[in-house]
């Protein structure tokens, strides 16, 4: 019976070598007495015995595997063509990763120790390949160095309904004739748009200022503060370790625009009862005098608002800020009509502020639950 080879049909490196005991013998005929016949099938079932645990210990050994992508005892492996260890590396990541199998996806490459770099929990990339799985992987033949330490090996493939392309790196790092698939890079952190959100990918939740590895797959971003949604509701999608990714914009929710709003009109209705020369909402001071002499006289301030100012709240766009995201910048609220009670050589009389003034751009910071307003 023949050694197993690969789903593709090429040998594996892996497989258990021949007998090394070589062809056997014809056995002599059995001769007619009974004791020796008992005696012969004894001897044999122990040398059969003895044959298959060598042979079982060789094919754990071959199997049982170094780490950091490896398999194998090093002389065994060792006795393989680089050109064979570098295509059964490979073929066997990218098996896990059209099997849904993250585990043994991260084990056969895993990260770099001491790098700081860290997984996710394993559910966040299972979840991710069962989204967007891996299929029509095409593995080509590897690109070794001449001295046969290193190489690369290109293979195509899907992730979901999207064509990828990646280039894997094998390497003798400990002089063994051993090679090992080497940690691609492609650790990422979260943007800085997405600070103080607590951000979820898959439903999880990442901390933020850590450095994390993604693997092919599709990523739902979601976010715990409630009052934000990522702005797209497509997936990010990662179609080869390293790649760079399109993070989403984010958007308030309708809950949370209404609150901006709110705390906007709030603010607004504040500035608007303030009966002194010096206004709020961004609005600048009413003169002291006018140009043709009238005395502006302090607390006697009436400013009201106009339909369009007024229009221009209800309707106003938050955008969160790209560096603080849960700080909302909304748009000029307009135009505010301003009235003063004034003197001039012993005369009372009332005066309008001309043009009247105006509030300027209002920004809330969502993350505090009193939800301050402040102006720009």
């Amino acid at each position: 019976m023949t050694a197993p080879g690969t789903p593709d049909g090429r040998p594996s490196p892996w497989q258990a070598p021949s007998s090394p005991y070589g062809p056997q013998q014809q056995a002599p005929a059995p001769k007619k007495r009974t004791g020796l016949i008992i005696g012969l099938v004894a001897g044999g079932g122990c040398l059969l015995a003895l044959v298959l645990v060598i042979v079982l210990v060789l094919v754990l050994a071959l199997r049982g595997g170094g780490s950091g992508g490896g398999g194998g005892t090093d002389p065994d492996v060792a006795a393989v063509s680089p050109e064979e260890q570098a295509t059964q590396l490979v073929t066997d990541y990218m098996a896990a990763l059209e099997a849904g199998d993250a585990a043994t996806a991260i084990e056969l490459m895993p990260a770099t120790e001491g790098s700081g770099n860290q997984y996710l929990p394993i559910e966040v990339y299972d979840a991710a390949l069962a989204a967007a799985p891996v299929g029509d992987v095409v593995i080509a033949a590897p690109v070794m160095e001449e001295s046969g330490m290193a190489g690369t090996v290109s293979v195509d493939y899907t992730v979901g309904d999207q064509a990828a392309t990646a280039e894997f790196t094998v390497q003798d790092y400990d002089s063994d004739d051993v090679l090992a698939l080497i940690a691609l890079g492609g650790y990422m952190s979260l943007p800085a748009g997405f600070t103080g959100l607590g951000t979820t990918l898959n439903g999880t939740e990442v901390a933020e200022g850590t450095s994390f590895y993604l693997l092919p797959g599709a990523y739902e971003v979601g976010f715990a503060l409630e009052t934000f949604v990522p702005a797209s509701t497509d997936p990010v999608t990662v179609l080869a370790v390293g790649e760079s990714v399109e993070w989403p914009e984010v958007a308030l929710t309708e809950d949370g625009l209404t609150a901006f709003r709110g705390a906007v009109q709030t603010a607004v209705d504040a500035c608007l009862t303030q009966k002194t020369l010096a206004g709020g909402c961004g609005m600048g001071a009413v003169p002291a005098t006018s140009s043709d002499g009238w005395t502006m006289v302090e607390d006697t301030v009436t400013r009201t608002l106009p339909e369009e100012s007024q229009r221009n709240i209800d309707t106003m766009e938050g955008t969160p800020e790209y560096d603080e995201p849960t700080y909302v910048r909304g748009e000029a609220v307009g135009s505010v009509t301003t009235e003063i009670e004034c003197t001039k050589d012993g005369q009372n009389g009332l005066c309008e502020l001309f043009l009247g003034g105006s509030m300027s751009v209002p920004s809330v910071d969502m993350a505090d639950p009193e939800l301050p307003v402040t102006w720009s």
